[in-house]
């Protein structure tokens, strides 16, 4: 039984964030489709295509269900996924179906944190080559729907010559169809293909029904105008062509066009680097509330942390720790301020505030490229802060198995760090080419582990502890150590290190990812050598831990053992609310005390209160254990 939870342990763990991206990514699909494809079924209040009707009631009542499917799912959206199902089965004007679609495709992107653009800047050579390769067969030389296989297919493929279709796709809405394919017709989807290559894609299919003087007229706004309404990589993936034309006019409907030929000119302003991407949520944010808005102000500021500001904390540690500490500090403020409601004056201060450092901060790291000596630093230090918890563990663990006499456990110990291992590579992998992992995600991925891996040790604490015991130790040698570590107590411990090892693979491949964008060639090269002297000096600790506490005869050893589990659970429990706090799914309200970030520690009273009942419940079950001991021995 244990081994099988341990597995599905295994499994969930990994696949909490891909499979609810994928369900996510497909609900998107489903009311993009509806948005765009309700007029070629309707017009006028009257059917004009059957059977793509009877295909928009039937997308409607999975949007329905889907809907209701979601975790923490807005009352909002359900009321929307009702109304559509309203206005498709009235046979309502499609331009209010379109506008009713881009509000729920809006709120989900929000509300999940779906990741809506691209990595990097597409490729428009290499997605003409792919084009040829995966789509003229069906979609015609030119694109024109018109391929050798396009007569077989039913419905017919896309023209994307068409304009009136062209109008109402978004580039986001083409990545996902490339994605997921769409069921029921001769669309498949691409998962052969990596994420930059779909976008690649994407934007090169996109761009097809555009004619060269829109893309001339739109090339001089943008060079002309300093104020764009897209000036954001989020509203070039997420605007289609029509939803531009009513929120800012025909300019901006040019200008969208000339960036979607050019997508590199709104990357090469927006993806600067992650500060500047904390600025714009930041600015979002501030208007936001401004706006009334107290909710999505919120998120956008969480968002200005988990997918900017920390993707760089470590390079910018490496250079001015106090300024990091100052800005993390100031962003918890300004977030509290937003949550409890302030007035707007205080929230403007916070924000120029929380603006002019990290414009600081911009210049302290020489706005996008990191020295060879920071990589080579920040490299070495995300392994050995990230690595130090889950090799402490790792090696105590092992140390008992070593002294127990249970060396064939060792297996399983080190299967679970290997798993683990295998997990990180699989990680890096998946989060660049099939789905991009977000901030948020990642932090409630890495709170979920922590505090799974706290309430574990604090167990294996309490057991080792109430082994020192005379009594308990007398019972427990001479029921041998082979019946106390059964099969299920040896898949425990490879649990145990899985977790331990892979929320630290798991956030550590995602900042070297940030890392090794941020700085130069030789810069990455450096970033391999910081790798592999952290690897180094961990290798050495983990050395001398197995030395030195294997020479403890055995009983002290559990006592001490068991103490450093104890330390362990509340350092994992204070590293775990720290996290689903940046996540933003717990409140966090600052005390005046200093922080120590390496034993877990950080000064609020949600991390503390749970730290301290964790001692409070430790030293009770401690002090009653020892009381039964001393009547015992009476």
């Amino acid at each position: 039984m244990v081994k099988k939870l341990v597995i599905l342990l295994f499994i969930s763990l990994f696949s909490f964030t891909a499979s609810a991206s994928v369900s996510i990514q497909r609900l998107l699909q489903l009311i993009d489709y509806v948005g765009v494809d309700y007029r070629e079924a309707i017009a006028d209040g009257e059917i004009i295509n059957p059977e793509e009707y009877g295909e928009m009631q039937d997308f409607v009542l999975a949007i329905r269900d889907s809907v209701q499917e979601l975790n923490d799912v807005d009352e909002r959206l359900i009321e929307q996924a009702a109304n559509l199902g309203l206005l498709v089965n009235t046979k309502a004007d499609p331009d209010l179906v379109a506008q009713l679609t881009t509000k729920m495709h809006r709120q989900i992107i929000v509300d999940y944190d779906v990741q809506v653009v691209p990595r990097k800047v597409p490729d428009i050579n290499m997605a003409k080559q792919l084009y040829v390769e995966n789509c003229i067969a069906c979609h015609g030389a030119q694109g024109r729907g018109d391929g050798p296989l396009s007569k077989t297919l039913e419905p017919l493929p896309t023209n994307f010559f068409d304009r009136d279709r062209y109008r109402e796709r978004t580039i986001f809405g083409l990545f996902n169809t490339i994605s997921q394919g769409v069921s029921g017709t001769g669309m498949p989807p691409f998962t052969a293909l990596t994420a930059h290559q779909r976008w690649s894609l994407a934007f090169y299919v996109g761009q097809i029904a555009i004619q060269e003087d829109e893309v001339n007229a739109g090339s001089d706004l943008w060079r002309t105008e300093s104020n764009h309404s897209l000036s954001t990589l989020e509203e070039l993936t997420t605007s289609s062509p029509a939803q531009v034309e009513i929120a800012s006019g025909k300019d901006a409907v040019v200008t969208l066009a000339y960036l979607r030929r050019h997508p590199e000119k709104v990357m090469l302003k927006t993806n600067a680097s992650p500060l500047d991407f904390s600025i714009e949520e930041l600015d979002a944010s501030r208007l936001a509330y401004i706006s009334g808005d107290p909710d999505k102000a919120y998120d956008l500021a969480v968002n200005a942390y988990l997918e900017g500001f920390e993707l760089i904390e470590n390079s910018l540690d490496a250079v001015d720790s106090t300024l990091r500490r100052q800005i993390e500090g100031e962003m918890t403020a300004y977030r509290n301020l937003i949550r409890k409601q302030k007035g707007v004056a205080a929230v403007n201060v916070a924000y120029t505030d929380l603006k002019v450092l990290l414009e600081t901060a911009r210049k302290s790291l020489s706005e996008t490229r990191l020295s060879e000596k920071t990589a080579f630093i920040s490299a070495m230090v995300i392994l050995l802060r990230e690595g130090l918890e889950a090799l402490l563990v790792v090696a105590a663990l092992a140390a008992f198995l070593v002294k127990t006499g249970r060396r064939e456990g060792l297996s399983y110990l080190y299967g679970g760090v290997v798993v683990a291992l295998l997990m990180g590579g699989l990680t890096w992998v998946i989060s660049t080419t099939l789905i991009e992992i977000g901030g948020a995600s990642r932090e409630l991925t890495e709170g979920v582990a922590a505090i799974t891996a706290a309430s574990v040790l604090f167990y294996v604490g309490f057991w080792m502890h109430n082994k020192t015991s005379a009594m308990q130790w007398k019972h427990f040698i001479e029921s041998s150590i082979k019946k106390a570590l059964s099969k299920e107590t040896l898949w425990g411990i490879a649990a145990l290190s899985f977790i331990a090892v892979y929320r630290e693979v798991f956030e550590s491949v995602l900042f070297y990812q940030a890392l090794w964008v941020q700085t130069t060639e030789g810069g990455q090269s450096m970033i391999v050598y910081g790798l592999l002297l952290a690897t180094a000096i961990l290798i050495l600790l983990a050395w001398l831990i197995m030395k030195y506490s294997t020479r403890l005869p055995l009983r002290q050893f559990f006592a001490v053992s068991g103490g450093f589990m104890f330390i362990l659970a509340v350092v994992f429990a204070g590293k775990g609310i720290s996290a689903l706090q940046e996540a933003g799914k717990i409140p966090l309200d600052p005390v005046g005390l200093p922080g120590i970030e390496l034993l877990g520690i950080y000064p609020n009273y949600q991390g503390l209160a749970v730290q301290g009942l964790m001692i409070i419940l430790a030293s009770i079950m401690i002090i009653r254990d020892n009381r039964k001991q001393r009547k015992v021995n009476v």
